[in-house]
C-alpha cells in the first residue's frame, strides 16, 4: 500500500501547516492561536500588506502577512476585516508582533475563530521577503514536479495506444500507477470497466455506487469528452487503497485524454467523409470533371439521380463560433453535418455535403423536383442546421445559410457553388438571418465586394472617425446611440425606446454626436449615408486606420 503524502505535500500548493514548519517561519517562532483545524489548506501564494483594504487586492489561497499597522481600529473593524479575508478564502493571516502590537488582538482571535480562519502570530521578528521567496520557489518547484510527471504519464499512456493496447490497458497501467482502483462510467448506462488494486472488485463496485457522505470515500473524478456528447461519461479514482494526491489527479486526467482519443477514433469517419466529397466540389468548382464524370463520382458519394434539379447551399460557420477545425471542434461540426445529411435522408431528400479541412464554407447539393420547392426547403433546411448546430456546437445562428440558384447539371451547378460561396462570406458580416437568398441583390454582398476598395475605407473613416475615437477614449459610448438612431430611419422616439433612454438623454446624445462629426441628423441624406458606413464598416479596417 502507498504511504500518505506527508502533510502539506498534496502537489504544487504548499500548505498552511507545511509552511509553518519552514525554517524561515520557525525563526520568527509561530504560534496558531484560531483555525487550528483549517491548517491543511493549500497555501497559493504569499502577500504581505499593511493597507485596512487588503483583502480586496486578494484573491483567495493567499498566506497574509502583516505587521498589524493596518489592524490599529476598533474592534468592528477588525472583525469586519477577519470577515472580508475569510470570505475571499484567504489561506491564512499572519500577524507579527512587537512593531504595532505587543499582543494579538481578542477581537481578532475570536472572529478567526468564528469564521474559521488560521491566526498565526509570530512572536519574533522575521523578514517577510524571506518567507515569501521561500514559499514561492516551493509552490514553483512543486509545479514543476507536476509538470514533469504529468508529461511522463502522457507519454506511458499514449505509448500503449500506440503499441496496440485498448482502453483496458490503459486504466490497468493508471490503477498500478495511483495504487488505486478506477472506474469507467458511461452516462445512463453505468460502470463499463473497471481496474482494481488491491482491494476487490467488490468493495470497488460497491463504493463507487454508495452515496456521498461521510463514510464513502475520497475519490477524484473527470469527465470524458466523447465523439458526439461532452456528457458521455466519466473516469474516477477511488482512495480505496492509499490517498489521493495532486499527482494521482495528473495521472486520472492524462489518462482521459487518451481513453478520449481512442473513443473518438471510431468516429474519425465523419471527417473523412465530409473530407472526401468537400474535394469533389473543389474540382468540380474548379471545372476539372465533366458532366457524365461529376455524376459517376456524385454517385459513387451516395447522391442518387432521382432528381432533375441541384440545389446548391452554403453553410458558413458564423465569426463568432468560428474556429481552427482541429481536435474535438474539427469533429463537432462534423457530427452538425452528419445529422443534417440523416434528416435530410429521412425525408427523402438527396444530398451531398462535404467540405475541405482549410475551408471555413461547407457546400451543400439537394435534389429538388421543381424548383417551387426552393424556398420551402431552405427554410426547413435552416430549422435542421439550427436543432443540429444547438446540440453538438451548444450555440444559435452558429451557421450562415447561402442559397443559391438551382442548376439543372453539374457544369451550371460549378457557377452557382462559387456564388454561395462568396455570398455566404458576405452575409455573415450582416445581420443574423434563417437563410440568405443568394441569388437576389444584396447590400452586404456590394459592401463584401468592396471591402479592399480604398474609397469604401476613405467613406467610412470619414463618416465614422470621429466617433470611433471617441468611443475609444472614453467609458460612455455614442456609437451604439449612432446605429439605432439609423437603424431607426432618424425616428428619435423609437431609438430611445430601443435604447430604454429618456427622450431627453437620447437628445443630449445626439447633439454630442452631431458636434463630433459636424454633421445635422435631421437631414435625411446624412443619416443616409451615415447608416451606409455604419454597414459598410464590419468590412473594412476602420479601427486600425482611424
Amino acid at each position: 500500500m502507498k504511504s500518505p503524502p506527508e502533510s502539506g505535500r498534496r502537489g504544487p500548493l504548499i500548505s498552511v501547516r507545511a509552511v509553518l514548519q519552514l525554517p524561515v517561519v520557525q525563526s520568527g517562532k509561530p504560534e496558531v492561536v484560531a483555525g487550528e483545524e483549517n491548517l491543511d489548506r493549500p497555501v497559493r501564494w504569499v502577500h504581505a500588506g499593511e493597507v485596512r483594504n487588503m483583502p480586496s487586492l486578494l484573491k483567495g489561497g493567499e498566506l497574509l502577512l502583516t505587521t498589524g499597522t493596518g489592524l490599529k481600529t476598533g474592534a468592528v473593524e477588525q472583525r469586519r476585516f477577519i470577515a472580508e479575508l475569510a470570505a475571499r478564502e484567504v489561506a491564512a493571516l499572519a500577524v507579527e508582533l512587537g512593531s504595532t502590537f505587543e499582543s494579538v488582538p481578542a477581537t481578532l482571535v475570536s472572529e478567526a475563530e468564528k469564521r474559521g480562519l488560521p491566526l498565526i502570530v509570530l512572536n519574533q521578528e522575521v523578514a517577510f521577503v524571506e518567507i515569501t521567496e521561500t514559499v514561492h520557489r516551493e509552490i514553483v518547484n512543486r509545479q514543476f514536479v507536476v509538470m514533469r510527471r504529468s508529461e511522463e504519464l502522457h507519454r506511458r499512456f499514449t505509448g500503449l495506444v500506440l503499441e496496440g493496447a485498448g482502453i483496458p490497458d490503459v486504466l490497468t497501467a493508471l490503477a498500478e500507477t495511483i495504487s488505486n482502483p478506477v472506474v469507467l462510467e458511461r452516462e445512463g448506462h453505468g460502470v463499463l470497466y473497471h481496474a482494481t488494486h488491491d482491494a476487490g472488485s467488490s468493495e470497488v463496485l460497491d463504493s463507487w455506487h454508495a452515496p456521498a457522505g461521510e463514510a464513502s470515500p475520497d475519490r477524484y473524478a473527470v469527465a470524458v469528452p466523447a465523439a458526439d456528447n461532452e456528457g458521455w461519461g466519466r473516469l474516477g479514482a477511488l482512495a480505496l487503497d492509499s490517498p489521493l494526491d495532486e499527482l494521482d489527479r495528473v495521472a486520472v486526467e492524462r489518462a482521459v485524454e487518451v481513453i478520449a482519443l481512442t473513443l473518438m477514433r471510431n468516429r474519425q469517419e465523419e471527417i473523412l467523409a465530409v473530407r472526401e466529397r468537400g474535394t469533389f466540389f473543389a474540382e468540380l468548382a474548379s471545372g476539372e470533371l465533366g458532366e457524365d464524370e461529376a455524376w459517376a463520382r456524385a454517385e459513387q458519394l451516395g447522391f442518387t439521380r432521382r432528381t432533375g434539379l441541384l440545389l446548391i447551399v452554403g453553410l458558413l460557420r458564423a465569426p463568432k463560433v468560428a474556429t481552427t477545425p482541429t481536435g474535438r471542434d474539427d469533429l463537432a461540426w462534423a457530427l452538425v453535418w452528419r445529422d443534417l445529411r440523416r434528416e435530410l435522408t429521412a425525408l427523402g431528400v438527396p444530398n451531398l455535403l462535404g467540405a475541405r479541412a482549410a475551408d471555413d464554407v461547407v457546400l451543400l447539393v439537394l435534389g429538388l423536383e421543381d424548383a417551387k420547392e426552393r424556398e420551402e426547403m431552405a427554410g426547413r433546411l435552416a430549422a435542421l442546421i439550427e436543432t443540429a448546430s444547438e446540440r453538438h456546437i451548444r450555440a444559435a445562428n452558429a451557421v450562415v445559410v447561402s442559397v443559391a440558384a438551382a442548376a439543372g447539371e453539374w457544369s451550371e451547378a460549378s457557377e452557382q457553388l462559387q456564388l454561395a460561396t462568396a455570398a455566404g462570406e458576405a452575409a455573415a458580416m450582416g445581420p443574423a438571418r434563417p437563410w440568405h437568398d443568394a441569388t437576389t441583390a444584396d447590400l452586404h454582398r456590394l459592401l463584401w465586394s468592396l471591402r479592399e476598395h480604398e474609397g469604401l475605407r476613405s467613406f467610412v473613416h470619414d463618416r465614422l472617425a470621429p466617433i470611433i475615437e471617441h468611443d475609444r477614449t472614453r467609458r460612455s459610448k455614442l456609437l451604439p446611440s449612432l446605429e439605432a438612431y439609423c437603424a431607426h430611419g432618424g425616428r428619435k422616439a423609437e431609438t430611445a425606446r430601443a435604447l430604454h433612454l429618456e427622450r431627453q438623454s437620447l437628445y443630449h446624445r445626439l447633439k454630442r454626436i452631431e458636434r463630433l462629426l459636424g454633421e445635422d441628423l435631421s437631414d435625411d441624406d446624412t443619416v443616409l449615408a451615415i447608416h451606409i458606413a455604419l454597414r459598410a464598416r464590419p468590412y473594412v479596417d476602420t479601427d486600425g486606420g482611424s
